[in-house]
């Protein structure tokens, strides 16, 4: 697992340009396909429409609608990943979802935090951290990952947690915060 210290981060001049080239035509991806259903092979249209604006993704990937991914230039998606709707994904931090992984609805991955200064919630820069999502894992509904996050190999985020700190691979997370509830079935070699 990695571990990489959080950092001071501030919008730099690029965000016009990442403006242009990836937020509006994101939009407009979304509202042409707003009105198809979350059915399978409306999810693999968006996959199809939004997989060229990830910093990579792979294959069979399928998103239902209203799905936000900010800094989607900085999310890695491997094989097999189903985004559901209305999860809510910040890559600024630099993001990455490993194959066969499922984010059910209302989910939050968040790899920025906003920092507090002179003991108020500052807008003006961010701490980012990057946030890994391990092969095989479930993230149930309106889960939140926080940055700096590790979730390991297989694991299953029960609805409703928060994890603000590595877990252990082939196990189940639940509670705010998330916290170990047993271990999983490990896959056979």
């Amino acid at each position: 697992m990695f571990r990489q210290e959080k950092l001071e981060y501030t919008v730099d001049g690029g965000r016009w340009k990442r403006f242009f080239l990836y937020s509006i035509p994101i939009r407009l991806i979304q509202i042409l396909v707003g009105l198809l259903p979350n059915s399978d092979p409306a999810n693999r249209i968006r996959g199809f429409l939004m997989r060229p604006f990830f910093k990579s993704a792979g294959k069979n990937l399928q998103i239902a609608s209203g799905v936000i991914a900010n800094r989607i230039d900085q999310i890695c998606l491997g094989d097999n990943v189903y985004l559901a709707h209305n999860s809510w994904i910040n890559g600024t931090g630099k993001v990455y979802i490993e194959d066969n992984v499922i984010i059910g609805p209302f989910c939050v991955v968040a790899s920025t935090e906003h920092p507090f200064v002179d003991g108020v919630v500052s807008n003006n820069g961010t701490i980012v951290a990057p946030v890994r999502i391990g092969k095989g894992s479930w993230l149930a509904s309106h889960s939140v990952i926080t940055l700096g996050t590790n979730v390991g190999l297989g694991n299953l985020i029960c609805a409703n947690s928060v994890v603000n700190r590595d877990t252990e691979d082939y196990s189940m997370y639940g509670g705010i915060p998330a916290k170990k509830i047993k271990d999983l079935e490990t896959p056979q070699k």
